[in-house]
């Protein structure tokens, strides 16, 4: 299978191709950034040997919304993976200064892929939203799919924009479209430093006699950037899949009390760890999903993943 992938260069979009590669597909991928697509290229794990690895992956130089990226990346692709999201210089959450922009490349941009993707011989196209929908959570109903889109930022509002294009197209067209909608997403970064707990697990690192007191509160609704990417790559396939739908991703809660718990475990440490574990206000609903087969990584790809951090693990 081909499939075409945005946001390739990204934090997810280098866990959705290196899954995308590790099952025997071919990958095109749009990147804004050539020299960020070399370096995710060359530090790709497919089958231990990168000459095939990168025989099956093409990067496509451009930006959404523009016509001729898109019909390159288009070009003889079976799926789309849209992962992009453009920040424009800031982080995710951060109100945009040009607004207007910020929608013309996200939203705008989306549209315009979709329906280019709609006149192609893509047959689904799998959109990449975020809890941030969410950022308001009522407490009379669960938080499932069917939960009222309730953002408070420009980043929210946009991805849920998206989703009801999403729904559209998946109900209108002949194009099988879904959503998956990810909590907050942890996994090893490049560079190391942009990882999810890095701080906190460098500081278990490195306490010692004099300094051997911990502090960890706060936490978050969490899930691996690789079972996002296998949960995007089970879409695709799974012939049961609800054309328009939106499918919650998230594992479980995870603190950062456990997280400092088991960094300090994993490294052999006597420091003392203090605060409170943190419990979720809200469970998010993700039977959906699991009806379809999705599993999770669980406490060995936590662990794994906090070893990686603590450069103790290179796996």
């Amino acid at each position: 299978m081909q499939i075409a992938v945005t946001g390739g260069t990204g934090f997810l979009g280098r866990y959705i191709i290196q899954h995308a590669l590790d099952h025997g597909h071919q990958v095109r991928a749009l990147t804004r950034q050539p020299a960020s697509a070399r370096k995710v290229a060359s530090h790709l794990k497919v089958a231990s040997d990168l000459k095939v690895a990168n025989a099956n992956l093409q990067w496509i130089t451009g930006n959404l919304p523009e016509p001729e990226a898109i019909e390159q990346l288009l070009t003889g692709a079976d799926a789309v993976v849209h992962s992009a999201h453009d920040a424009m210089g800031g982080r995710f959450l951060d109100p945009p200064a040009d607004v207007l922009q910020y929608w013309n490349r996200n939203a705008t941009g989306s549209l315009a892929l979709l329906e280019a993707a709609a006149h192609s011989s893509v047959q689904r196209f799998i959109y990449l939203s975020s809890g941030a929908v969410h950022e308001t959570v009522l407490g009379d109903r669960p938080l499932d799919e069917s939960h009222p889109r309730l953002p408070s930022t420009p980043y929210g509002a946009t991805k849920g924009a998206v989703e009801l294009l999403i729904r559209q197209y998946g109900v209108s067209t002949s194009l099988q479209t879904a959503t998956i909608r990810p909590t907050s997403i942890y996994g090893a970064a490049s560079p190391i430093e942009n990882s999810k707990w890095f701080d906190l697990i460098q500081s278990i690192r490195y306490c010692g006699p004099g300094d051997n007191e911990r502090r960890a509160e706060g936490g978050s609704k969490t899930v691996h950037a690789a079972d996002v990417a296998k949960a995007t790559l089970l879409l695709i396939q799974s012939p049961q899949l609800q054309s328009g739908d939106v499918y919650n991703c998230c594992e479980r809660m995870i603190s950062n009390f456990e997280v400092a718990n088991r960094a300090k475990k994993l490294l052999g440490k006597d420091c003392k760890i203090t605060g409170v574990p943190k419990q979720p206000k809200h469970l998010m609903d993700t039977r959906k999903l699991q009806s379809l087969g999705m599993t999770y990584g669980g406490e060995e790809l936590l662990n794994q993943t906090i070893a990686q951090i603590a450069g103790i693990s290179n796996s």
